[in-house]
């Protein structure tokens, strides 16, 4: 059982190197290498950076391409996904996003998304899955790491269904990429609510526990049954029935009591989702469940001490293979010890 801890922490001594003085890449930005291997900087111009920050920059097609086809003048084409961390204390008032995933490429079947390959626009050879962006220095511990990483596999499999406000006579709508007003056996990552809080009233009116239809708290909660098969991390056959709610009609929400209203339940079993979505390709007997992540700080300055520091921690902590005894989930932990995540640089010499 995972424990709220006091965390202490040391300030252990570190260096970091200047790797594109004197050397033979040609790129745009200067990079900068944390000597724990863990974690690089992109410096940016004042301009550049406030651009990018101020206009989402992440979200401009040429903008994005442009500077991932720089990281890969500096790296290695050996990464699953590539994280940039903006060095902000916490999200830029003008962003919309804690963390956004941008895909780059899918060759998975029976998840409910078609197979598709633009790694080479940005100068991958296959490679790279995604591309993400957190909003914030230190988001991959306290921002919404996991559930960006989940949105590689999910929510294409499910037509959800949400709203936008309590009330009766209400028309729900498509959710998208999230769950919703579905259950599952603890709350899910991308929303969602735990199946054995479900209260049937009669006539179409429910109750659950409180939930949130996008997201249920970051880093605070792991990956349920359903996430994990979508991820390759559980067999089919061990995603416990759960149910999806559509065309929802009224909400009321008392204390931690979620009342609400739908014209349509689906009850879904192991066998009717994989007949739903077909059968799962690669299998999960032989899925990837091992992943290697670049993790660059977007800056307009070198980083000072204290932010090596902060930065170096998390991506620390994120990728670490063990319980790390506090209420938060690493990958490690939130893949129920399946999945592991390698946080390194590796670079062109």
């Amino acid at each position: 059982m995972k424990k709220y801890l006091l965390l202490i922490s040391f300030l252990g001594i570190y260096s970091c190197e200047n790797e594109s003085s004197g050397s033979s890449y040609d790129t745009i930005h200067e990079f900068e290498l944390h000597s724990n291997n863990r974690v690089s900087s992109l410096l940016m111009t004042i301009n550049e950076y406030d651009e990018w920050v101020n206009n989402d920059g992440f979200s401009n097609t040429g903008l994005r391409t442009d500077l991932v086809q720089d990281i890969y003048q500096r790296f290695d084409d050996d990464y699953d996904f590539i994280i940039l961390l903006l060095n902000e204390p916490s999200i830029p008032e003008n962003l919309s996003y804690y963390g956004r995933l941008i895909g780059v490429s899918n060759s998975i079947e029976g998840i409910g998304l078609s197979l598709y390959d633009f790694s080479t626009e940005y100068g991958s050879s296959g490679k790279l899955k995604a591309l993400i962006q957190m909003t914030g220095l230190e988001y991959l511990k306290y921002g919404p790491a996991l559930h960006e990483l989940a949105h590689q596999w999910a929510n294409f499999a499910l037509p959800t269904h949400s709203v936008s406000s309590v009330g009766t006579d209400l028309t729900s709508f498509l959710f998208g990429s999230h769950w919703g007003f579905t259950g599952g056996n603890t709350k899910g990552q991308l929303g969602g609510f735990e199946q054995s809080s479900l209260v049937d009233n009669g006539q179409n009116s429910y109750s659950v526990g409180e939930f949130g239809t996008f997201a249920n708290g970051g880093n605070g909660v792991p990956y349920n049954d359903l996430e994990l098969y979508l991820m390759g991390m559980l067999p089919i056959s061990e995603v416990a029935d759960f149910d999806m709610f559509a065309n929802i009609t009224a909400l009321d929400i008392v204390s931690s009591t979620f009342n609400f209203s739908a014209e349509d339940r689906t009850t879904f079993t192991p066998e009717s989702l994989e007949e739903l979505l077909g059968q799962r390709e690669p299998s999960f007997e032989d899925s990837q469940k091992d992943f290697k992540i670049l993790a660059v700080v977007l800056t307009d300055h070198p980083l000072s001490e204290e932010e090596w520091t902060k930065v170096d921690d998390t991506v620390e902590w994120f990728s670490n293979p063990s319980d790390d005894g506090t209420y938060l989930y690493n990958f490690w932990e939130a893949t129920r010890g399946i999945g592991t995540v390698t946080i390194q640089n590796n670079y062109n010499i």
